[in-house]
């Protein structure tokens, strides 16, 4: 409560002498407070997403902000944290050589395959299961709404909220079909949410830092990639290295199929269908290095 308010003056007394910085739009409620801080305002009804990064930096070896101090009041949570070294992915992207490339897409498919160890029994109040952010609280999720969902104790929720949601700007009578061909039975593993390449940062071959953890949580195995498409840098290489991160992550003999018909509003999976062939890559992982040259 002393930490927010102190920021919560800070930001107000600051605002007095430079209205620019207040109202400056740098990504969302981030606030550049010197070189090396960063503070960022989230919302109060969802997993604070301080307590996220201390999660996956005491069970993982992905690079993470150095969270400072974090507070929750008047509605709204405060992070200060030290500002990541190197530059946003999404920037340094096409400069980087075919080895750079090949190094930070190898340390991507890596942090993927730590998240998906982490055990639910590490959470609290969590059941088997659950769709849901760290201690089983509500997901913050920009592809299905704008404001926090769930937690939902299985996939079938899930699926059967993504079927709600998608209402509005489809035609009904195909939405039954579309649920019918649904899975509900995948893998639950915790997700990212948002990998995509402003979030990850990098300083030539290697990645310095993962950022913006606030729409993670355990979600269906596929979610990551879903998640990982619906992305700013449309560069093909960069899709294709996305699916190498993301894709061959899934269990052994998984089947399924992103519905691109739906997007954005809704973006299910169904079974059994498809290997990488179904979006025009090779099936074998090691056919991909060409690709990415």
């Amino acid at each position: 409560m002393l930490l927010a308010l102190v920021i919560k003056i800070y930001i107000t007394v600051k605002g007095w002498h430079d209205k620019p910085w207040l109202h400056r739009n740098q990504w969302g409620n981030v606030k550049y407070l010197s070189s090396s801080l960063v503070l960022k305002i989230g919302r109060d009804n969802v997993a604070v997403e301080a307590d996220t990064i201390s999660f996956i930096r005491s069970n993982t070896s992905i690079p993470v902000p150095h969270v400072i101090a974090s507070d929750r009041a008047f509605g709204k949570t405060y992070m200060l944290m030290r500002r990541v070294d190197g530059m946003p992915l999404q920037s340094a992207w096409r400069d980087l050589n075919a080895e750079q490339r090949t190094n930070v897409i190898e340390q991507l498919r890596s942090f993927v395959a730590q998240l998906r160890t982490l055990s639910p029994t590490l959470s609290r109040r969590h059941s088997v299961g659950a769709v849901c952010a760290l201690n089983n609280a509500p997901l913050s999720d920009s592809r299905i709404a704008s404001a926090p969902v769930g937690p939902f104790p299985n996939e079938r929720a899930f699926n059967d909220h993504l079927i709600v949601v998608a209402e509005p700007y489809m035609d009904e009578t195909t939405l039954p079909s579309i649920r019918a061909r649904m899975s509900d039975d995948h893998r639950i593993c915790f997700t990212h949410g948002d990998l995509t390449p402003r979030n990850i940062f990098v300083q030539g071959g290697n990645v310095t830092a993962i950022i913006d953890w606030e729409e993670s949580g355990w979600y269906p195995e596929h979610w990551e990639f879903v998640k990982a498409l619906w992305c700013t840098l449309k560069d093909p290489e960069w899709l294709r290295a996305s699916y190498l991160i993301t894709w061959w992550a899934h269990s052994e003999g998984i089947t399924m199929l992103i519905n691109s018909s739906t997007k954005p509003n809704l973006c299910g999976c169904c079974g059994p269908i498809v290997g990488a062939s179904a979006i025009g890559l090779p099936e074998n992982p090691s056919e991909c290095a060409p690709l990415l040259a």
